[in-house]
Parts: C-alpha cells; sequence; structure tokens
C-alpha cells in the first residue's frame, strides 16, 4: 500500500522506483519499517539522501567519477525538474508510442519495465555536473564525454536498488540505436529488447526536441518528426517505431 511521507529522517528511506499516476510521475520509497511513500520530487533533502546512499551501496559509481574528474555532487534541483518534466514526459510519450504499435510489436516489449525504465531514463543526470548540463552552446569533446556517462551512472545508481534486469538495461542503452553507434557500446549484460530501447529512445529525443533549452529554443512538432525521420533513413531508427510516434504526436501534441 502507498501512503503519504510522513515527517520522518530521510536516511530512513530506501529507493523502490517509480510509478505514473494520471500522467504524472513519483518515485516509490520505502521506510525502515517497510511502509512505501509515493514523492514528485520536490523534496530535495529527501533525494539527496536517498541518492547519496545509491552511490555508498556501490563503489563503482565513485570510481566512475574519479576517472572522469567529477566531484560526487548530488544535483537534486535537476532532478526535480526533470522528474516533474522531461522524464514524466518521456514516460507519456513512451506508453503512447506502445499503445499504437501493432500486436505483433507489443508482444515483443514488457509494458511495466517500459514505463518505469522511461521515467527513471535521465536519473544519472543528478551527478553530471549543472555547468555541463545547463551550458548555453554546444559541449566540447570533453563535456559531451561527460554528458554521455548518465546512462550509465543511472544505470549504477539503481543497480543495488532491487529494480528488475529489464528496466536497468533500457535505462543503460536508452541512448544506443539500431547501428548500435550510440552510448554506452553493448555488453554482454544487454538484457533490454532493441524495441524498447528504441521506443524510450525516441520518447526521449522528441521529448527534448519539443522543449525550450539553455542552448536553442523549442522546435516545432513538424521539426522535431523530421529531425527524427533522417534517423529512420540512416538506419537507425525502426520505421514501425517511428510511425507510431507521428500518428501519437498527430493526435496528442498540438503545435
Amino acid at each position: 500500500m502507498l501512503l503519504k511521507p510522513q515527517k520522518q529522517k530521510e536516511r530512513n528511506f530506501s529507493f523502490k522506483g517509480a510509478v505514473q499516476i494520471n500522467h504524472s510521475s513519483f518515485f516509490v520509497y520505502e521506510d525502515k519499517d517497510g511502509h512505501k511513500f509515493l514523492n514528485m520530487g520536490k523534496n530535495e533533502k529527501l533525494h539527496k539522501s536517498v541518492v547519496q546512499r545509491m552511490i555508498d551501496s556501490n563503489p563503482h559509481i565513485k570510481r566512475i567519477l574519479k576517472r572522469f574528474r567529477i566531484k560526487p555532487l548530488i544535483d537534486t534541483k535537476t532532478l526535480n525538474e526533470l522528474t516533474c518534466g522531461h522524464m514524466n514526459e518521456t514516460c507519456n510519450i513512451a506508453i503512447g508510442v506502445y499503445s499504437l504499435l501493432s500486436g505483433e510489436f507489443k508482444d515483443k516489449v514488457d509494458m511495466s519495465s517500459l514505463k518505469e525504465a522511461s521515467m527513471l531514463h535521465d536519473l544519472g543526470k543528478v551527478l553530471i555536473p549543472s555547468k555541463i548540463l545547463n551550458k548555453p552552446a554546444k559541449l566540447n569533446l570533453k563535456e559531451r564525454k561527460i554528458m554521455n556517462i548518465h546512462s550509465t551512472l543511472g544505470y549504477e545508481l539503481l543497480k543495488t536498488q532491487g529494480v528488475n534486469e529489464e528496466v536497468l538495461s533500457l535505462i543503460k542503452y536508452h541512448h544506443q540505436n539500431l547501428m548500435h553507434s550510440g552510448y554506452p557500446s553493448l555488453s554482454s549484460d544487454n538484457t533490454a529488447s532493441d524495441l524498447g530501447v528504441q521506443i524510450i529512445s525516441i520518447a526521449d529525443k522528441y521529448s527534448a526536441l519539443r522543449e525550450a533549452r539553455v542552448y536553442r529554443r523549442r522546435l516545432s512538432r513538424t521539426e522535431a518528426l523530421l529531425i527524427l525521420y533522417r534517423e529512420v533513413r540512416e538506419g537507425k531508427i525502426m520505421p514501425a517505431v517511428y510511425n507510431a510516434l507521428f500518428k501519437y504526436a498527430e493526435m496528442y501534441d498540438n503545435e
């Protein structure tokens, strides 16, 4: 049973995943007594405490940060913005794309895993320096390499939290494509279906293109769809997934 968080010390909570209710995403936490609670992302103190516990439970995270010379600072403000905005919108789009696929494609994807992974796909950005996340210009090569580890960091943060392997893999590889030229490189631990990765990837990209960013204006529906169609022509996106997104955008995304 999910309850409203009581006034307890944040260190008593552990992370248990994410759910979506009425098109809004919530993180699920559990207290020391086994009671589960919902939080949308606005309690920065709570999130910082929980993310710190994730870091402490997986030494590999600190090794990654050290390799890229990143200070282990938790950007909870970004987490709040992502939860209430981009990650939630990515989930809505991913669900819409899935719903518009034919049955033969739907059978290849676990809807529950797809939904949770799309809500958590950018969690790793809480450890990316804000000066890179919010840079009002094109990233240089070094900054791009740091930005690109956010999917691996998200995977590592959640790895010790009891999240299932399919969700973890979808989060880790949501920037991959059909040509396997995305990041990180595919390895033997990849359990996510290409189709699941495709759905989250295209939902993530479409949501980002339709948002105003510090380095560019908000793109129109047509502009965003044209950019993604180029990736179809390059062999990076499945035509069936793109067609489902196109239908979703026409039905639900007003200019």
